[in-house]
């Protein structure tokens, strides 16, 4: 139940924001910050890298966990407005930061990670996410709580493409995480060759592009990542693009040798790209190579983590590295199994190796600072905020905090 020190009985408001949000039986106080983390890899860039926060250095234990109703199966990354956490999986559930103490849960057919958006039309901002269903947009507050059930009048916005289209979902898989920059949602379109620019409004198409002019639903994109108005975009097979975020017409795009090309977080530098066996930095204005670095991995997901001046990732098989994001230069190797998303904060890189151990270690050095396993599995890539980490794991949302 909602913690009473935060929670007040009766129909009230939310301000998120700048913006005033009804929820039926509760009012908390919510604000935004920089301790936010609005979308999976935390900004537009895709970095994965929050400079606004920090996360623990040692050992780690729980500070407390929230256990999901029955329905609910997370393998998606958590995500923070306020003092609001929210984390999907065939629903969304909403707890406080502080606590892990419940605001409210609904279900549905979501599996992405949620991406924050202000839409013009409502009071408080609304989640975009997906499934194998569509894109949706749901209300941050929760909506209207219908009695003796975990569904809500209002809880759910608004559905996005491919409209009026069932298709059967791979259970508790995780779908492409979409991507908010102003007013629209950016996404690959479920068991499409396309990518789409949404309205945050009403799930209506700004416009639709065809990355992949195949009958055959065969591209398969990693998340889409935003710079100056561009947007970027990885996907099998051999494909990088880049679209001007308008009006989606194309600006360049570049076949690549290897057929897995996995992700483009952005910079000043470079886009950073990873490749089924390595890495490499493409020029933001055409797609050439500025440097490639073959790290003789097996890597079929996952994306890496950027800094100012560091490109971190897993190579898909044995290890864990860390390069120089000006020249690809290595700066150290850690033994590190299969993909992962990793995120960094205060010079600490976090990453979950093969979804049931976290680890961490100092951006600079390649120490281990600490290892942790929890009872279940899996563990979704985490976010970071107050000396914590913020983990959906199946059934429950925890929060780790240092045992120093």
């Amino acid at each position: 139940m909602p913690s009473r020190r935060r929670v007040l009985t009766g129909a009230a408001a939310i301000t998120v924001g700048g913006y005033i949000a009804t929820v039926a039986g509760t009012s908390v106080e919510t604000t935004t910050s920089e301790r936010d983390w609005p979308m999976s890899q935390y900004d537009p860039a895709g970095t994965g890298h929050n400079p606004n926060v920090t996360g623990p250095t040692s050992d780690v234990e729980l500070a407390w966990v929230y256990d999901a109703p029955p329905w609910f199966h997370g393998a998606s990354a958590p995500i923070r407005l306020g003092e609001t956490l929210y984390a999907a999986g065939t629903g969304v559930v909403a707890v406080n930061v502080e606590d892990g103490t419940e605001r409210f849960v609904r279900q549905g057919p979501y599996t992405s990670s949620f991406a924050v958006v202000k839409a013009d039309p409502y009071r408080t901002p609304t989640l975009a996410v997906t499934s194998t269903g569509g894109v949706y947009g749901v209300n941050a507050s929760g909506g209207i709580k219908v009695p003796g059930t975990s569904r809500g009048i209002g809880s759910e916005r608004w559905k996005g493409p491919p409209y009026g289209e069932y298709r059967p979902t791979i259970e508790h898989t995780p779908t492409v995480d979409p991507v908010a920059y102003e007013d629209s949602i950016y996404t690959p379109v479920v068991g499409t060759n396309d990518i789409a620019a949404i309205s945050a409004s009403d799930g209506s198409v700004h416009w639709r592009v065809t990355v992949e002019e195949d009958e055959i639903a065969s591209a398969s994109f990693g998340r889409p990542t935003i710079q100056d108005e561009t947007l970027f975009v990885a996907n099998w097979p051999n494909q990088v693009s880049a679209y001007n975020l308008e009006d989606g017409s194309q600006i360049w795009k570049r076949e690549r040798a290897d057929q897995m090309q996995l992700c483009t977080p952005v910079t000043d530098a470079g886009i950073v790209v990873m490749s089924r066996s390595g890495v490499a930095l493409l020029n933001l204005d055409d797609g050439d190579s500025i440097w490639e670095r073959d790290l003789d991995g097996n890597a079929t997901e996952g994306t890496a983590a950027v800094t100012d001046d560091t490109v971190l990732l897993s190579d898909g098989d044995a290890e864990f590295h860390a390069l120089n994001l000006e020249t690809g230069e290595l700066h150290w190797s850690r033994e590190f199994h299969g993909e992962t998303q990793p995120v960094v904060a205060d010079g600490v890189v976090y990453a979950v190796e093969q979804g049931y151990s976290l680890r961490a270690f100092d951006v600079n050095t390649g120490t281990e600072l600490f290892e942790y396993t929890p009872s279940e599995v899996p563990l979704s890539p985490p976010i970071v905020g107050d000396g914590r980490l913020y983990v959906t794991n199946r059934h429950r949302v925890i929060a780790l905090e240092g045992t120093a």
